[in-house]
């Protein structure tokens, strides 16, 4: 069994509050409301796509992690973070918006930032995914659209994680689609 289905069986969660952070380059602003088009796993995929497997009627659900890794296997889906290779993700996420108390835009000098606070269902799966996964990848995607890349760095136990953003606007962009605004 690959090592992010092993993770996967194991625990559904994300992280990313001791990650490194880096943003895809082709991030729409606002966010864009409409899921993009995946090509299956040997096309490439269509740029900053989010994995899935078939269009899921789940409107509720706008915010989702993806557990990703540089390595292909053949149940994980490439996507294309736009970097210079492509990421290669398990086509359910480990965290859903469900498992997300609160969303709030930060803005500091390093950077813009969304804060996505864990609630009861979320703080362990977070800390179980960030504790076995390092060195692998979480994407976050705002109603199918890739908004973020970072690179799990340590154990994550207090549930905050801390997601880069091109621009305070697109934070808030970010936190007004989660709360089904536009």
């Amino acid at each position: 069994m690959n090592t992010l289905l092993k993770l996967a069986a194991v625990s559904f969660a994300a992280s990313l509050a001791a990650c490194q952070h880096t943003a895809p380059s082709q991030i729409p602003e606002p966010v864009d409301p409409v899921p993009p088009v995946v090509g299956s796993q040997g096309a490439s995929a269509a740029p900053a796509a989010v994995p899935r497997v078939a269009p899921q009627p789940r409107p509720a659900t706008v915010i989702t992690l993806h557990l990703a890794q540089q390595q292909q296997e053949p149940s994980l889906i490439e996507v294309d973070a736009g970097g210079k290779t492509p990421l290669y993700a398990l086509p359910r996420p480990v965290l859903i918006q469900s498992d997300i108390g609160r969303v709030s835009p930060v803005d500091t000098p390093q950077g813009s930032f969304v804060l996505l606070e864990m609630n009861e269902r979320g703080i362990p799966k977070l800390h179980s995914i960030t504790q076995q996964a390092r060195g692998h990848y979480l994407l976050l995607s705002v109603q199918g659209q890739l908004v973020s890349v970072a690179r799990i760095g340590e154990s994550i136990r207090d549930g905050r994680l801390l997601v880069p953003t091109q621009s305070l606007q697109h934070s808030r962009a970010i936190v007004r689609a989660m709360r089904g605004g536009s």
